[in-house]
């Protein structure tokens, strides 16, 4: 019953809020309340969880086209939970200073989108996975294009054809698949983790799959709807994006990807790696030439997706184990990052940085948060970020030595953009700036964010210790590894 109501919570909340309508400052208490109880439930799950796989519902729905009603998770969607129970409470919290109006409206979305999200992530049936994968679409859809910024309409609806491809792709996929199975067809991801198939399929198929998860992350080269997306977007919807929907990528990779096609995914591995590190690469590149800070955020994001991808395909313990415990620290990241771009934005009513700077001696306290937070951005060691990046550089070494160089000039890119952004965000000449330093509602965000930073980079076994033992059983199915 604690799965159900993960997704029972937020929805039933959501459902109030459009039915009441009440005013913003009650919709917000109602919203961050449910996350709050969402947040509660999966700590209690992560402290009860004994090592091994669960299933707590298990029910027949459309057995005729074998979708069935089954939820569960392993250590790997025990961290998604966690992610997403996680943060929420934060994107929740950051639309009290938000000016968009109809707060009932905008936080009935975000509880929309995060039961979906629990749903994708304790889905044991792929026909489940794919409704709950798609519904993730559609408050996010609806968010950006009433709240969006310039263009707004153009630019969403290019983000929905895109993954609504994707989407259709892999629905494609998973009906193959399910008809693979014997009769009567299942398409629980047991039955589908038991097939042998052919080498010749495996090679096609792979990339039918691969193409909505590499659209959702993204990685080069289908990534061009993300960095207008991601600065179109209001504050709170760019977090989701960035912070936990692209996550499902990730997730998608391990759970379909690397059990239903071992024998594709290893033979096509080379490929992958070869596209997420040109496109980390180029992200990181174009993120240093940006003259807008948000855009520059989004960009750092896609390099990191690109490294976390290519880490993910090195096949090795240390690659898939690092790629995973990274999508915490990004996403916690990402939060962060995304909340500052609109904390300068309140201030000075833009993103670029030619109206920014100059403003440390006016917010000293901003200053030093910001820097902790570009200390994590650029893996400093006891930051969240160092042993996620430590560990994906060591399996893309162990995958191709020459790779690790990748690794290194990825380093170096993200150490200057970074320092750049908060350059011109903060440092040079003092102006008559009257923005006001960060609040005591602004050190309530991210202050227990930059905690939770250091807190995972002290004790980094606080998440590896849940993706151990399933990577390890993932790897066996890679019989075809050198």
């Amino acid at each position: 019953m604690v799965l159900l109501a993960l997704v029972l919570i937020p929805l039933i909340a959501a459902v109030l809020l459009l039915a009441l309508r009440p005013a913003a400052a009650t919709a917000r208490g109602l919203a961050l309340t449910s996350s709050l109880l969402t947040l509660a439930l999966t700590l209690w799950l992560w402290y009860t969880w004994n090592g091994t796989a669960v299933t707590a519902i298990n029910h027949d729905w459309v057995p005729a086209w074998g979708m069935r009603l089954v939820l569960g998770y392993s250590g790997i969607g025990l961290l998604m939970l966690v992610l997403t129970a996680v943060l929420f409470p934060f994107i929740i919290g950051t639309g009290y200073k938000q000016p968009v109006g109809n707060g009932a409206l905008v936080n009935a979305l975000l509880l929309f989108c995060q039961a979906a999200l629990f749903g994708v992530f304790m889905a044991q049936n792929a026909f489940l996975f794919y409704i709950f994968f798609e519904l993730t679409l559609l408050p996010i859809f609806f968010l950006l294009l009433r709240w969006g910024g310039e263009h707004k309409r153009s630019i969403t609806i290019r983000f929905f054809l895109y993954t609504l491809l994707g989407g259709l792709a892999l629905l494609f996929s998973i009906a193959y698949v399910t008809l693979q199975t014997p009769v009567p067809h299942s398409a629980d991801f047991t039955a589908l983790a038991a097939l042998d198939l052919p080498m010749d399929v495996q090679l096609w198929l792979f990339w039918a799959m691969f193409l909505a998860f590499a659209i959702k992350m993204p990685i080069f080269p289908f990534h061009s709807w993300q960095p207008e997306t991601y600065t179109m977007a209001p504050t709170q919807g760019t977090m989701v994006l960035s912070a936990v929907m692209g996550k499902m990528g990730i997730y998608g990779i391990v759970v379909f990807l690397f059990t239903i096609l071992p024998e594709g995914s290893a033979h096509w591995r080379h490929v992958v790696v070869g596209l997420s590190l040109f496109g980390a690469i180029y992200a990181a590149v174009i993120a240093f030439r940006q003259d807008n800070f948000k855009r520059l955020v989004a960009y750092s994001s896609m390099s990191h997706m690109g490294l976390m991808c290519a880490a993910l395909f090195a096949l090795n313990t240390y690659g898939i184990s690092g790629g995973l415990y990274q999508t915490f620290a990004h996403g916690v990241l990402m939060v962060c990052l995304f909340y500052i771009a609109g904390m300068m934005h309140q201030r000075v009513g833009s993103h670029h940085f030619a109206q920014m700077g100059g403003m440390k001696s006016a917010m000293p306290r901003l200053a030093l948060l910001f820097m902790l937070v570009v200390g994590n951005a650029i893996a400093m060691p006891l930051t969240q970020s160092f042993p996620g990046e430590w560990l994906m550089f060591t399996g893309l070494w162990r995958m191709e030595p020459w790779l690790a160089l990748a690794g290194v000039v990825l380093i170096v890119l993200g150490a200057i953009y970074m320092l750049y952004a908060y350059q011109r965000v903060l440092l040079g000449p003092d102006r008559s700036h009257t923005a006001p330093d960060a609040d005591g509602e602004e050190h309530f965000l991210l202050v227990p964010l930059i905690a939770i930073c250091f807190l995972v980079g002290l004790f980094p076994n606080l998440v590896l210790q849940l993706v151990d033992a399933p990577v390890q059983q993932l790897l066996n199915s890679f019989t075809s590894l050198p």
